[in-house]
């Protein structure tokens, strides 16, 4: 990060902190409120609702980390609420709380993981709380670099050593590799884009301060206008409250192709046929805020150029004030961020998947039943598929987990390949796939599973033939009836059924 956008200078800091520590203190705040809830509901399973209580080892550790997060969560909280503190101590506060919850749910993770191998289960499930820890922190929290860099590399590193040294699962590891490289480049795109909010805000406010110092009518100069254009290619304007005109620099004629300086905008921008009813809502929703008085907005909007093509705009307004404080003009900036929006949602996109297999992850699948379900067409019914591996962990200990992760994949594909038009698939855990589509028609959907089975059986690995077979189990929802995670259980009844039955089926519960 350049030392344009954070300076060492006291100003810069004291400018970080006045913006970092609001967004930050709400974050924690959540999170360790309801963590405090979370452990004490912990705490009291441990205590009297385990038959063992705190008579075995397991029961003490277990019991010792759900004391220990319930104790740096209650500590912040008083911390937080109940004394007084300077700007950069309560900065310091934010950041240590930060590290030590991370640092406590990347070991509460490993000694979960330690003991799913002791035990021999999949490892998968107990990396979801680390990886969720990981997201949060570099997603959501601001802080400098070198101690969000520190933090993600020593936790990061740490967990996916142990997982290493103690499981040697690759798929695992692999998985938890890639999301926590995409962590960091997720934190450092969004301190990046901190930064340049920061710098178009010194910007704007200084540009505020000087024309109402100048007491003239509050016309940007050409050179106010290349002064702002020195740091980037930005569109200008100025919006005439009681003229209803804009006046808008040499770039707007260059993207849009059209004049520079409109009459009547408010109606220009209702009679323009190439924006939808969103894009004109928000244009004239801003000029209204102007109107208001409103001394600053910010909206993201995808605006049509004239090459035909739409790109992501950010558009940032001051409104002006005469000196008996009534607005008469609106001053902002218009810069293209198409390609950071591009990234941001890609990187979204990338959280989505399971990276070891490209389909949809637990958490996205799950989301988007959740909202299926929610707004199903009419006459239409949610299915649910859940296919489960027949004995997978035979697989691993005969031919090797290597051989394991490729009929994972295999799997996945046959999955991906052959899925319904509109359907969605995604990988839910371990071995277990779950594919969801919102039809009229059942039986589409139990050939397609049929069709699973049969071609699941006939998967080979390097010309071996490794004998997989897999249970799948159908069920069906709809708004009225059943929850999405009623559907799931049902959906999991039905595989379990499947199994009961001799494996290598597909059962369906009405």
């Amino acid at each position: 990060m350049s030392s344009s956008i954070f300076g060492k200078s006291a100003g810069r800091d004291k400018e970080f902190l006045e913006k970092s520590l609001p967004q930050n203190r709400i974050i924690l705040c959540a999170g360790t409120a309801v963590a405090v809830i979370v452990e004490l509901m912990n705490i009291f399973r441990v205590l009297f609702l385990t038959d063992t209580k705190l008579s075995t080892l397991n029961n003490q550790i277990y019991f010792g980390f759900y004391l220990t997060y319930f104790i740096i969560a209650i500590l912040f909280l008083m911390l937080e609420f109940f004394v007084r503190m300077a700007p950069a101590s309560r900065h310091r506060l934010y950041m240590i709380s930060a590290s030590a919850m991370l640092l406590w749910h990347t070991l509460f993770n490993m000694y979960d993981i330690y003991r799913a191998s002791l035990l021999q289960q999949s490892p998968a499930v107990a990396t979801v709380t680390v990886t969720t820890a990981v997201l949060v922190f570099s997603a959501l929290l601001i802080m400098h670099p070198i101690y969000a860099l520190c933090n993600l590399l020593i936790s990061c590193g740490g967990f996916i050593l142990f997982l290493f040294l103690c499981i040697g699962d690759s798929g695992s590891l692999i998985n938890f590799a890639i999301t926590a490289f995409l962590c960091i480049i997720i934190y450092l795109a969004r301190y990046r884009h901190f930064g340049i909010e920061m710098l178009q805000d010194r910007k704007l406010k200084a540009l505020q301060q000087e024309l109402s110092d100048t007491q003239r009518d509050f016309r940007l100069s050409i050179e106010q206008y290349e002064l702002i254009h020195e740091q980037g290619n930005y569109i200008t304007f100025e919006w005439n409250l009681k003229e209803d005109s804009i006046l808008f620099s040499k770039e707007w004629s260059e993207m849009f192709g059209e004049s520079e300086s409109i009459s009547h905008f408010s109606d220009a921008i209702c009679k323009k046929n190439n924006l939808s009813s969103d894009q004109k809502q928000v244009l004239l929703g801003c000029l209204e805020q102007i109107r208001a008085g409103v001394p600053f907005q910010k909206y993201d909007l995808l605006l049509p150029v004239k090459t035909g093509e739409e790109k992501w705009f950010e558009l940032r307004v001051i409104s002006q004030k005469t000196k008996d404080d009534k607005p008469f003009l609106g001053v902002g900036i218009l810069s293209d961020i198409t390609d950071r929006k591009e990234k941001i949602i890609q990187l979204e996109q990338d959280l989505q998947r399971d990276l070891f297999t490209g389909l949809l992850n637990k958490k996205a699948i799950e989301h988007y039943g959740e909202n299926k379900l929610k707004r199903l067409g009419s006459g239409e019914v949610l299915h649910a598929l859940l296919l489960d591996i027949d004995n997978f962990k035979d697989v691993n200990d005969t031919y090797g987990h290597p051989v394991g992760d490729k009929v994972l994949k295999q799997v996945a594909d046959l999955i991906r390949d052959t899925v319904p038009m509109r359907a969605r698939a995604g990988r839910i855990g371990g071995d277990e796939f779950l594919v969801l589509l919102a039809t009229s028609e059942m039986i589409r959907f139990e050939t397609y599973a049929e069709i699973l089975r049969l071609r699941v059986s006939r998967i080979r690995v390097e010309g071996v033939n490794v004998r997989v077979t897999c249970s799948i189990g159908l069920a069906s929802a709809d708004s009225d009836t059943l929850s999405y995670a009623e559907l799931y259980r049902k959906t999991d009844d039905a595989v379990y059924q499947a199994k009961q039955n001799g494996k290598n089926q597909v059962c369906r519960l009405s």
